[in-house]
């Protein structure tokens, strides 16, 4: 794509002189008589600027054209020797540079590579920024479409204090979710995590509620609950479709007043928690069985966040093995490359473990390489759902790798598809959009 110069000039001989110029150097032009014009047109990368034009003072007017045209730089035309003085405000407004009459053409070409230069380096640190924000929030990774979605719901209700459920296989990061939640509101108290289904049934109760010193055998001093524990901040409660049914009730009627009363107590307290609760379970089934209370179901369902299983967004594989290799480096002080064959049967395998069987996995082939992880390196039944993986050169990194894979998957399904971009984009399991961005990202006509 051809970076845009918009000339600013009321002289229409030195307008077409420049645009002519600049279109020669391989540059898209656009010349403007005067500022209104220039602050109706739609991109500019560079803008030269005149300072005398018929509706105004160019150097004046250089505030007004940076923010319109961020992050695009400003050079100023001066018309004579003594406004090269005036044009030293310019500088202080914001302009890159000025250049005075007479010039040589090539003279002002430099200093427009010079000014596009920052221009690239403005848009690639807020290009980065943007990828950053996309790829990561707080320990969630995914550059998915399902990932982003997960990103702005987590983002928006992390300011309310409405209940929060989340669903989800074993091993898709549900708790690493609720506690990025609890880190992006306000709530000043602690992150109290609790797994329903690891306690006891007739102990779950009094961690839940606490008690009072003699309230029954073995109770020799009063105890906080972790309600009470997670008094002005978050309470997790982990695999909430595990939770007896005599204690559902009890829950229920916290959620409503948010009171709670220790075992053996006879007050109430009131306490401020705030409840994200989550389960792998289908809910709704467990509600016609009887074995969850409809109630209860509602009350905690207010909002939801399902998180899609591992191979339903495979694209994050990549970020997510290098994300992985990076904490495992930490941890060994050894540099950890991948080869193409284990990459290509990481990708294909389904993970029904998800994203805590992908750290595992890498774990474990980490120990059985010298820093290169092989395709021979991975688990038996990994080979087994990937058989016969071709290895190539180690001249590429991951993310060549990756899209040299994901240019012959889409190629290969487009082949498949006999040319038909959506029918490609359902074999590939990815959204139009996504494979239209990906097409114009390798060049794939």
């Amino acid at each position: 794509m051809k970076e845009k110069i918009l000339i600013v000039e009321d002289e229409k001989t030195l307008r077409e002189i420049l645009t002519e110029f600049f279109e020669e150097k391989g540059f898209e032009v656009e010349g403007c008589e005067t500022l209104k014009e220039a602050l109706n047109a739609k991109s500019a990368d560079v803008i030269i600027l005149d300072v005398r034009l018929p509706d105004g003072n160019g150097i004046e007017a250089v505030p007004e054209i940076k923010r319109r045209f961020d992050p695009a730089e400003v050079i100023i035309i001066t018309a004579y020797e003594r406004e090269a003085k005036t044009a030293v405000k310019a500088l202080k407004l914001g302009a890159f540079d000025y250049i005075t009459k007479p010039f040589k053409l090539e003279d002002l070409l430099i200093f427009v590579n010079k000014a596009l230069e920052k221009t690239r380096l403005k848009k690639n640190y807020e290009e980065l920024k943007k990828r950053t924000k996309e790829i990561q929030l707080g320990d969630i990774i995914g550059i998915s479409e399902s990932m982003q979605e997960i990103f702005e719901k987590m983002k928006r209700v992390a300011k309310t204090n409405i209940t929060v459920l989340i669903t989800g296989e074993s091993g898709t990061g549900k708790e690493l979710v609720a506690q990025t939640i609890h880190r992006l509101s306000e709530r000043s108290g602690k992150f109290v995590a609790v797994n329903c289904a690891a306690i006891p049934k007739e102990l779950l109760e009094s961690e839940l509620f606490g008690y009072e010193k003699g309230a029954f055998t073995g109770a020799t001093a009063s105890k906080k609950g972790l309600i009470e524990e997670a008094h002005k901040g978050t309470l997790f409660l982990d695999e909430i479709g595990d939770m007896p049914l005599e204690l559902q009730g009890k829950l229920l009627r916290f959620l409503e007043d948010h009171k709670v009363r220790r075992i053996g107590a006879r007050q109430e307290k009131e306490v401020d928690v705030r409840i994200i609760c989550a389960t792998n379970k289908n809910l709704p089934e467990l509600v016609e069985k009887g074995e969850f209370r409809k109630d209860l179901y509602f009350r905690i369902s207010g909002f939801s966040i399902d998180i899609p299983p591992l191979k339903k967004r495979k694209e994050d594989i990549p970020i997510l093995i290098s994300h992985i290799l990076k904490e495992i480096e930490k941890e060994t002080k050894t540099r950890y490359q991948i080869s193409s064959g284990a990459l290509k049967a990481l990708l294909i395998y389904d993970y029904p473990g998800n994203v805590r069987e992908l750290k595992n996995i890498l774990k474990q082939a980490s120990l059985m390489s010298d820093g290169i992880i092989m395709y021979e390196h991975l688990p038996d039944y990994i080979k087994r759902a990937a058989p016969v993986i071709k290895e190539t050169s180690f001249d590429k990194n991951l993310e060549e790798l990756v899209a040299d894979y994901e240019k012959e998957l889409i190629l290969q399904a487009l082949e498949k598809a006999k040319g038909v971009k959506k029918k490609a984009a359902e074999i590939l399991g990815i959204s139009f959009r996504s494979l239209r961005y990906k097409l114009e990202k390798y060049g794939i006509k």
